[in-house]
């Protein structure tokens, strides 16, 4: 099977529910070198916006904190998000998270996209 999106391939995809309100990670499995996302869920009282906090935890792990995000309303990225390179092809990701209207777990569907080629220098 074969998914393509805006001339990009779906090449990870689906749909998890958290063990409570618990993080989700990902694992890319490549042979030599895999790719760690983690999904997790911040409430901060001091803020009133809603935000996502992408940061390189290490040079393979990547935390993805889901700030403020409503209850029972589906909240993503509207936007691809650039990640990087993945078996030399652009990857990219696309997701959305619902927490439940009593905030004692959420679920996460995500796709990963994987683009053109990137050359070799």
């Amino acid at each position: 099977m074969r998914i393509t999106s805006g001339g990009c391939e779906a090449v990870y995809y689906g749909r998890v529910l958290a063990y409570g309100m618990n993080p989700i990670e990902i694992v890319l499995s490549e042979e030599n070198d895999p790719l760690t996302f983690v999904f997790c869920m911040e409430h901060e009282p001091e803020r009133d916006d809603i935000m996502t906090d992408i940061r390189l935890v290490r040079y393979n792990e990547v935390r993805i904190a889901c700030i403020n995000f409503p209850r029972g309303k589906p909240t993503g990225s509207q936007d691809m998000i650039q990640l990087g390179v993945l078996n030399n092809r652009k990857l990219s990701l696309r997701y959305e998270v619902t927490v439940n209207y009593d905030a004692t777990s959420w679920a996460l569907a995500f796709t990963f996209f994987s683009g053109e080629g990137v050359g070799t220098a």
